[in-house]
Parts: structure tokens; C-alpha cells; sequence
């Protein structure tokens, strides 16, 4: 991919406002979103207050979307604005949609479920069934925007952000589309909460600690974030400066936890292959690590095989520190965190970490300096999957 492919426009709804500025001042104050769930107080979520849907996207039926649905058209529409395309410049048949979907649709379902198994067939709301399927977000978000160039779902859970920028950026590169959005949203629900809460997943908000020796598991966080991409050529031809470029991305798998650290490892090296990039020419690692014990363990190891004499050098920070476990979205919020901190030089620290469990890499602990290079973004799933990515900031910068 090279620069071939720039980000044009980006936009996130976070627990901390709306916004990329927003988002950027939260996780360089250090802040942590994350906080005790009411009615369940032993649990923590990072929620979103305040969302409006109608604000930011007036759209028909946005009523009877879900809330991540909700999210994910709005960040998509604001995203498109910033990079100052609308519906009177752009052809339909020349822009793409790629969605990051594994669990957008749940919240849905289990409310059509509830009403076949409560009040029966001939009263249940009609209109749920078709949104209950698992690519309705992503259906939705491309009618709303007027994607008619393609509209993919991808549902590999906290691996499909990262693998749905690669994919948007192929896609351009063989001339499927002038432009893509890549979108994604995660929202909180009391199902998800009292299943993982019961499995014994959730930490409480005191006691969330991301790659820390004390880390005791998750606490879930509401995002929608949507990026643009388009050809560099195509960008700049329109007067758009680029924001950065997605240089390459690459997937592995792990059959088991045990092969997950190797898995992404292989991950993080095929895509600095792809990139043309040695491990001393990157100046940011944005993980995934969420809280996890042997998910975070992994994330590390995996950067210590990456950049092995390196590794000490290499600035590491962690979003989900301080905004919790999105899945599908949150390798796209990582790329924006990511995407900041090279275009400002400035890298926000790992909220709360005190003792790392993994030692021998170079955490943040503070807002940093950061040197020009690329950034390297990590993200996994629970099923498994992996994946790498490659940005870069526009030159100069």
C-alpha cells in the first residue's frame, strides 16, 4: 500500500465527547472513563452520555435503529464531513463501505427473541427482524450515506477494526471505490453486562488496570468511530490534505491462547514486511491489550519478538486503559489515537499502570515526546484472530 492510501477524515463519539479533539485531551489527561454500572456496581463500563443520534444524522428510520447503529451511521456521516465530501461531490457509485459488526446487532436480536418468546409472533414488532441479522448495521450505515460502490461486514470481534481498514484500503488500491468508510460501534446493553459479569470477566471500576500485574479482566466501553479513505492521487487532486496513510495490514490466527503472542507476533512482522519498515523506523506502538491477563501478556510478547533489541526504545501506549473493551471498533479508535500521536509528536500514557506484567518494554507512563516514524497497531479476538497495522503521518509532520 505504501502512501497510496491516505485518511482523509476521521470522527469519534467517546466517553469523553465527541470528537477527535475531544478523545486526543481525555487519554492525555490520563483520564479513565470507566465507571461503576448502575444497578451493578461491582461492574465498570465506559458509557457514552448525552448521544442524540438526531444531532449528527437525521436519517429515515434512525428511531427504530439500535443504538450502535445509531452510532456507527452518525460517525460515518461526521467522518465524511471532515473530509469535506457530501452527497453533492460524491458519486454513490464511487464510494464503499467496510463495517466492523461482530456485536452491533446483539442488543436487537435478543429484543425481537424476547418478544417471539413473551408475547408471542403476531405481536411482536415486525420491523426488528430483519435489523436482528448481523450485517443490518452495516446495511443501514451504507443507506444512510449512500454507499452503492460495495458494503462489507466484517465480524472477527476485536480484530475486525484493524482487518477492516487493510480490507477498505485494497479495495481502493484495485479500484473498486474512490472512496471508503471504514465504521464501527460498540454499545453497552444489560445482557452483555450480566452474561460476562456472571462468566466472571468484568472488573470493577476501581480495579481496572490494563497490561498491569493487578489487572483482574474487562469492563466494557461504548465508541463509534468511522475513518476515510481514498486514493492519495484522488485526495489531492480535490485539495484535501492527507491526515496519514494506512501503509499495510496483516492477519494471522492462533488455535489456542497459548499460540496467541506467537500468532500476533507473526502479525506485527508480515506487516512491517508489507511496509517496507524495519522495527527501528517505528516510533509508536498502539495496542490492544484490554485487561486480560493472557490477552495483554500477548499483546507485549508479541511487540518483544517484533522489535527485539528495539523493543526498549519504542514508545507503547494502551487506549483501552482508559476507555475500556469496544471489540470491532477499537482497532479503529487505535488508529486514530495513533494517528494523533504522530501528526502532534505526543503520546498519551497507559492510564492507571503502575506495575507492567510484562517487563522490558517502554510504556507510557506520561504524555511523551515522540520522535518521527510510523506507528504500529495491534488488535486480537477471543476466537483467535489477528491482527497488524501500518500508519504513518503525512511527511513533515
Amino acid at each position: 500500500m505504501s502512501s497510496d492510501i491516505a485518511i482523509t477524515g476521521l470522527s469519534a463519539f467517546t466517553p469523553f465527547g465527541v470528537g477527535v479533539d475531544a478523545l486526543s485531551l481525555g487519554l492525555m489527561a490520563g483520564r479513565v472513563g470507566v465507571e461503576p454500572v448502575p444497578n451493578m456496581p461491582e461492574v465498570g463500563a465506559a458509557s457514552i452520555k448525552d448521544f442524540d443520534p438526531l444531532r449528527y444524522a437525521n436519517v429515515r428510520g434512525m428511531r427504530v435503529y439500535s443504538r450502535a447503529t445509531q452510532l456507527e451511521i452518525c460517525a460515518a456521516t461526521l467522518a465524511l464531513a471532515d473530509a469535506k465530501l457530501s452527497a453533492d461531490t460524491l458519486d454513490p457509485l464511487e464510494l464503499g463501505l467496510v463495517t466492523a459488526s461482530s456485536f452491533s446487532h446483539l442488543e436487537t436480536l435478543i429484543e425481537y427473541d424476547r418478544g417471539l418468546t413473551t408475547v408471542g409472533m403476531q405481536r411482536t414488532n415486525p420491523t426488528l427482524m430483519p435489523l436482528a441479522l448481523p450485517s443490518a448495521p452495516g446495511a443501514a450505515t451504507g443507506l444512510s450515506i449512500v454507499a452503492k460502490a460495495f458494503s462489507i461486514t466484517l465480524n472477527d470481534g476485536g480484530a475486525s477494526g484493524l482487518a477492516a481498514l487493510g480490507l477498505g484500503a485494497r479495495l481502493l488500491g484495485a479500484g473498486r471505490a474512490r472512496v471508503c468508510v471504514v465504521a464501527g460501534a460498540f454499545t453497552l446493553f444489560p445482557e452483555l453486562l450480566l452474561s460476562a459479569s456472571r462468566a466472571g470477566q468484568l472488573a470493577s471500576a476501581e480495579r481496572y488496570r490494563v497490561l498491569d500485574r493487578e489487572s483482574t479482566g474487562l469492563a466494557f466501553g461504548e465508541v463509534g468511530v468511522a475513518l476515510v479513505l481514498e486514493p492519495s492521487e484522488h485526495a489531492l487532486a480535490r485539495g484535501c490534505a492527507p491526515l496519514g496513510f494506512v501503509q499495510a495490514e496483516a492477519s494471522r490466527f492462533a488455535a489456542s491462547p497459548s499460540d496467541l503472542a506467537p500468532a500476533l507476533g507473526r502479525a506485527c512482522e508480515a506487516a512491517l514486511r508489507r511496509a517496507q519498515l524495519s522495527p527501528e523506523q517505528v516510533a509508536l506502538a498502539c495496542i490492544g491489550a484490554n485487561g486480560v491477563a493472557h490477552v495483554d501478556e500477548a499483546h507485549a510478547l508479541a511487540l518483544s519478538r517484533t522489535f527485539g533489541a528495539h523493543a526498549e526504545r519504542i514508545w507503547i501506549t494502551a487506549p483501552k486503559a482508559s476507555l475500556g473493551e469496544s471489540f470491532d471498533p477499537s482497532g479503529l479508535l487505535s488508529s486514530i489515537v495513533a494517528l494523533s500521536a504522530l501528526r502532534s509528536h505526543r503520546a498519551p500514557p497507559i492510564a492507571r499502570l503502575e506495575a507492567a506484567r510484562v517487563p522490558g518494554l517502554r510504556y507510557l507512563l506520561q504524555p511523551s515526546e515522540l520522535a518521527a516514524g510510523a506507528a504500529l497497531l495491534t488488535a486480537t479476538s477471543f476466537s483467535g484472530a489477528c491482527s497488524a497495522l501500518v500508519l504513518a503521518a503525512p511527511a513533515g509532520q
